[in-house]
């Protein structure tokens, strides 16, 4: 049922990112330091969105695996504990 309801959020998430990335077909200058460029708002949008997700999913799995390192730590002095004790 959780991966019913969360295919259906991301299939509405799609189509508004799709709806308004259709609305929206001004193009921007992109100012870098050294360069400019370009490009349409929606794929301007579509890049930060994706930056974005990017950096929040590489920090989330950063600190997954961290937790996880700490857990299997704890773990065995747990255990290397409770053999000392026995």
């Amino acid at each position: 049922m959780k991966g019913i309801i969360l295919f259906v959020v991301v299939i509405i998430l799609l189509l508004t990112a799709i709806i308004v990335g259709a609305r929206n077909n001004e193009v921007v200058t992109i100012n870098y330091l050294i360069a400019q460029i370009d490009m349409r708002i929606s794929l301007l949008m579509a890049v930060c969105i994706a930056l974005g997700f990017f950096v929040g999913l590489s920090t989330i799995v950063t600190k997954y695996f961290t937790l996880k390192l700490r857990f299997a730590s704890m773990k065995r002095r747990l255990d290397k504990l409770s053999v000392e004790k026995s």
